[in-house]
């Protein structure tokens, strides 16, 4: 029987245990003594898995039709809750926020949805679907937690959470890539225009603003 894990799924719990998924279990293992401990899947394989070493607390998603995700206390091994949305397979991501009591998770075909949820209170705050996006990476800002950042094969895309009242709303922010050769292509800024060759007027440039007469 071997023990194996991912290396793209495990995290630490507290300063000194480890936690990563193997079959139909979660296993815990403390770096200094080497003891495991074992948290079975009720529910069969486990797919996605993140832990928050400040709250002691982790979260994973089983692999079986409308699949549902976990969140247990350590080191009882406690069940806080069941967070249920509308993913139909699987889910591939799972991140907590640093500062307060957040969650994200990302889903596969078909619905390839970015969802945020309050996980102590077991509501889900908003989410967006990408048809086809697969993405590899989740991770909130350290600082702010209305912001976090996918990644998939070929982009990056910061998402904003906006607040108003009760309701929350995803927005996209898509950060541009170097091309091939390792270069940005200038933004082009439609306040202080560059200058171009072909352009004949040889005086001072202008904003577009004073140009119009605005200012």
């Amino acid at each position: 029987w071997v023990q194996g894990f991912s290396k793209n799924n495990f995290g630490f719990i507290n300063n000194e245990t480890v936690c990563y998924p193997c079959g139909n279990y979660i296993l815990f293992l403390d770096i200094k003594t080497r003891q495991r401990r074992a948290l079975q899947c009720q529910a069969g394989q486990v797919g996605a898995l993140a832990a928050h070493g400040s709250h002691h607390v982790l979260a994973f998603s089983d692999r079986k039709l409308n699949p549902v995700i976990y969140i247990y206390t350590f080191p009882e091994l406690s069940k806080l809750t069941e967070l249920k949305g509308n993913a139909q397979l699987d889910y591939t991501l799972l991140a907590f926020s640093f500062t307060g009591p957040y969650l994200a998770s990302y889903s596969s075909i078909p619905e390839f949805a970015l969802s945020i949820w309050n996980w102590q209170e077991n509501i889900l705050l908003c989410s967006e679907s990408q048809p086809g996006v697969r993405a590899t990476s989740l991770s909130f800002n350290p600082m702010n937690w209305q912001q976090l950042c996918v990644v998939t094969e070929s982009s990056v895309t910061i998402w904003h959470i906006e607040r108003n009242n009760v309701e929350h709303h995803l927005k996209q922010n898509p950060v541009k890539l170097p091309d091939g050769q390792g270069s940005v292509s200038p933004h082009k800024d439609l306040f202080l225009p560059v200058s171009h060759s072909e352009d004949l007027y040889h005086g001072p440039h202008l904003p577009v603003s004073a140009i119009a007469g605005l200012v």
